[in-house]
């Protein structure tokens, strides 16, 4: 279950489960809805682009209510790591095209193309809620704001909500529903913007084969 959950974080599809996607139907904001949140929505997107590193640790807590932790790694544009601590064995990369999905019990590997995933987009050179992602909610209340995503060619594959402190204005948590309906929501603590990051964590070696000395 925990491996299916941690998944959907990444796709927010599962393509190997044979769900029938989401059956509340996904509207978008009209241009005249985005009109009226136009200023913080320009706001948000020019903070998550200016935005060239995050290290921060996690965590994730399950619709079943268990949680997981671990450090997320984020360096823009296309490259993320997603490392959680025991005993989740589950290593996720993003190189710059692709996802690198390693069950270190299965030892199997899958690789996912970085723009066919919603949270892909977080990874991108430049963040702009338009033609491939659009916005389906938005609350801003209290020092609080949450945007709702989902893609335009999929909309019922699932759904991401990015949530942010205001004041100053900062990441919070990533929401996800999967095309189950499922909410994972994954909290980031201690977070540091902006640091160098060592370029080797985004480089996925095959831990099955042995290196060469």
């Amino acid at each position: 279950m925990i491996k299916k959950i941690i998944l959907a974080l990444v796709l927010v599809l599962t393509p190997y489960a044979s769900f029938a996607g989401i059956d509340n139907p996904v509207t978008f904001l009209s241009e005249a809805e985005l009109a009226k949140y136009k200023k913080t929505i320009t706001r948000v997107e020019t903070y998550l682009s200016g935005l060239t590193t995050i290290t921060s640790e996690f965590i994730q807590v399950a619709p079943d209510g268990k949680l997981s932790s671990g450090k997320f790694f984020l360096e823009r544009p296309g490259r993320m790591r997603w490392q959680y601590n025991p005993p989740t064995p589950i290593l996720m990369v993003a190189n710059g095209s692709e996802m690198i999905y390693y069950d270190y019990e299965l030892e199997q590997i899958s690789h996912i193309p970085l723009d066919s995933t919603l949270i892909g987009f977080l990874a991108q050179d430049k963040i702009r809620f338009d033609n491939n992602v659009g916005v389906i909610s938005f609350t801003e209340n209290a020092g609080t704001i949450r945007i709702g995503v989902a893609q335009h060619d999929k909309p019922k594959d699932g759904q991401l909500v990015l949530e942010f402190s205001d004041k100053p204005l900062l990441i919070r948590n990533m929401i996800v529903t999967d095309t189950n309906g499922q909410v994972t929501t994954v909290s980031l603590n201690n977070a540091n913007f902006g640091a160098k990051i060592d370029k080797k964590l985004f480089d996925f070696r095959d831990p099955r084969k042995p290196r060469r000395l």
